[in-house]
């Protein structure tokens, strides 16, 4: 299968007019498989939709990845919160405790990708939870309102990450559909001109003006570039 090294655009635009010569020429047509002209004319039809449709899927992940920005805001803000009031719980000596079930003094250490940001989330909660803890963060103003409304918003990123990675591969599945269409629709049009170029040769003169309907001298475009001139040689500096 052939694949595009130019814009979509490029390929729609001779595509239409390469079909429309097919049509108006019954010679070629029959050198074609029955329906082969009108199943190009759909592929042709198609491909605006495919285009479109990649750019509302690649707009949905944007907006999903938003939402989880807001997500983790708020995420961040109750992490925050609850290492300052452990640390007026839990004063003193108590450093292997704040550090190992607080998240509190790893510096630059942490890593601050999702994942890693989730899991100290995760062992915070887990030990905000645990009763002897939970007690002594409630002598300082903790309450169960925070430990819910951070196990909430906690809760959010596994569905958040689900539908995430779901709108990303919807995304790469509306640009393999585009990718698809247009390399067979450039298959079908190279196809249509083979016809077109075996049924008016370029050795016969009488031919050009068939030949440029189908858009044998322009298209595809890489295919009429004249090489570049060589560069020509240095002049060699006279002998002192």
């Amino acid at each position: 299968m052939h694949h595009l090294h130019f814009p979509i655009t490029t390929l729609t635009y001779n595509g239409s007019l390469i079909v429309a010569a097919g049509q108006k020429y019954p010679a070629v047509a029959a050198r074609l498989p029955a329906s082969y002209l009108t199943d190009t004319a759909a592929l042709l039809a198609k491909i605006p939709d495919d285009v479109s449709g990649q750019k509302i899927k690649k707009g949905e992940t944007g907006n999903l990845t938003m939402a989880q920005k807001a997500n983790l805001d708020t995420l961040l803000h109750y992490m925050n919160q609850a290492r300052k009031t452990a640390k007026l719980a839990f004063p003193g000596g108590q450093i292997v405790k704040l550090h190992q079930e607080f998240q509190i003094g790893a510096g630059t250490q942490q890593k601050n990708d999702l994942g890693s940001v989730l899991g100290r989330a995760d062992i915070i909660l887990a030990s905000i939870k645990t009763a002897a803890n939970l007690a002594a963060l409630k002598l300082k103003g903790w309450t169960d309102a925070e430990t819910t409304a951070f196990t909430t918003v906690r809760g959010t990123f596994p569905a958040s990450t689900q539908t995430q990675q779901s709108g990303q591969s919807d995304a790469k599945k509306a640009t393999t559909v585009k990718d698809t269409d247009a390399a067979d629709l450039y298959e079908h049009i190279l196809t249509i001109q083979n016809a077109a170029d075996l049924e008016f040769p370029a050795i016969n003169p009488a031919n050009a003006a068939e030949r440029d309907e189908f858009r044998l001298n322009t298209f595809p475009p890489d295919n009429h570039t004249p090489p570049a001139p060589p560069t020509p040689p240095q002049p060699t500096p006279p002998t002192k």
